[in-house]
């Protein structure tokens, strides 16, 4: 016989004598191979006839399993051993490993804008655990619409007798549930009523706290004076108005206040906290009054940064609400058509250029504020205590609430608190 031929023969028995050994192996996976050299069977630690050691072992060449976000598959791994292998990260594709059907696989999870009909939505990505579906789409139950009105499956503009508030205006949905019918118009600066969609008429705005009394009794918190700023640059006078600095009309953005000086420009300042008690702390609401902080007030200090000219060609600038990137201010209009208008305005700060957001020909604005969650503006006039918002769909000023004379001659600001 030739040397060759008897190291073949060799090694085979070598080779069929070791596929022996491994499937004994309690899981008898090797056991009804014939002979064929499957590793089916090998168990984590043992040892293959070449000497390498079988882990995370498996079974069934090609079987898929996830785990967590690793998509992996049954593959031989080292001479005579099955392992599992990873075979994709789901996450790399933003993708999730889902192993609820007859193979796992990657798959894009379902959401409220894949643009597929699943989950439970009604509609595609709306309804169910989406949000609410537009008119015509198909609903099973109100919650479904985001008029609340399904019929028949279907979303309608409106459910029929139900009443509706746009802007000023009491609307009451007509039978068809496709149409609204004007019912009746509220009155927010004379009458001042307000729509009440509830009743589906007009009523009173509402009065917001008690009045002070004779004895300024019931005046809602306290208030104490934390810094008197002064300037001897001239940038922050206001002789018109007799102040030391133009503190009357401002507002902040992160360590920037930003000043009215003449209702032409808007001067920057970066204001410092300073640690004035020498505690080693910074207490900006520390004040010998307040029980919550007491001791001395810290020193601020101002710090000029630029001048924006805002270019208005109005006599008059009020109070101001600052962005990022820009900030917005009512400009009292004498060309008005009631020679008493207060547009509201927007200074973009990169560009230098002032845009007008609201045309408001029905009420002078003093203040306003922004709320940045439904998107919508308030505002008030300083010679009524009244609150109103714009509804921009119907382009007006709608009646909020108002408050009583507290202590004061006027109203000065106005701050937006949005509920978290």
């Amino acid at each position: 016989m030739a040397r060759s031929d008897l190291f073949a023969k060799i090694l085979a028995v070598v080779l069929v004598v070791g596929a022996g050994a491994c499937g004994d192996d309690s899981t008898g996976g090797g056991s009804g191979d014939g002979g064929t050299g499957d590793a089916s069977g090998l168990g984590d630690g043992q040892v293959t006839g070449d000497g390498s050691q079988c882990t995370n072992s498996c079974t069934t060449p090609g079987v898929l399993q996830c785990d967590g976000t690793i998509l992996k598959v049954c593959a031989q791994d080292a001479p005579g051993c099955l392992a599992w292998t990873v075979q994709q990260d789901c996450a790399e594709a933003n993708q999730v490993c889902d192993d609820s059907g007859d193979t796992p696989a990657c798959v894009t999870p379902a959401s409220c804008h894949d643009g597929i009909q699943n989950q439970d939505e009604s509609d595609k990505d709306c309804g169910g655990v989406c949000p609410p579906c537009p008119v015509a789409s198909q609903c099973n139950g109100d919650e479904d619409c985001e008029s609340g009105a399904c019929t028949n499956g279907i979303c309608q503009l409106c459910k029929a007798g139900t009443f509706s508030c746009f802007g000023n205006t009491v609307r009451q949905c007509a039978n068809d549930e496709g149409s609204w019918t004007d019912v009746a118009t509220c009155d927010p600066f004379t009458a001042l009523t307000k729509c009440d969609a509830a009743s589906g008429t007009c009523v009173p705005i509402p009065l917001v706290g008690n009045p002070p009394g004779p004895n300024d009794e019931n005046v809602t918190g306290v208030y104490y004076k934390f810094a008197s700023f002064t300037a001897d640059d001239g940038l922050i006078r206001d002789s018109s108005h007799g102040y030391a600095y133009s503190g009357a009309d401002v507002d902040c953005y992160q360590d920037l206040i930003f000043a009215n000086r003449d209702g032409e420009h808007v001067d920057v300042y970066r204001i410092t906290l300073l640690d004035s008690d020498g505690d080693g702390k910074l207490e900006p609401n520390q004040h010998p009054d307040n029980p919550d902080a007491q001791g001395p007030i810290e020193e601020r200090t101002l710090t000029f940064v630029e001048t924006y000219d805002i270019h208005s060609g109005f006599p008059s600038m009020n109070a101001m609400y600052v962005t990022a990137d820009r900030f917005y201010f009512p400009q009292e209009n004498p060309q008005g058509s009631d020679g008493n208008t207060g547009d509201l305005f927007e200074y973009v700060i990169a560009t230098g250029q002032t845009n007008k957001v609201i045309d408001s020909d029905t009420m002078r604005i003093h203040q306003n504020s922004y709320d940045p969650v439904e998107h919508r503006w308030y505002a008030s006039n300083e010679y009524a205590r009244r609150i109103y918002s714009f509804a921009a769909d119907a382009n007006e000023w709608v009646g909020e609430f108002e408050y009583p004379d507290m202590i004061g001659s006027h109203l000065d600001g106005q701050e937006f608190v949005a509920d978290p």
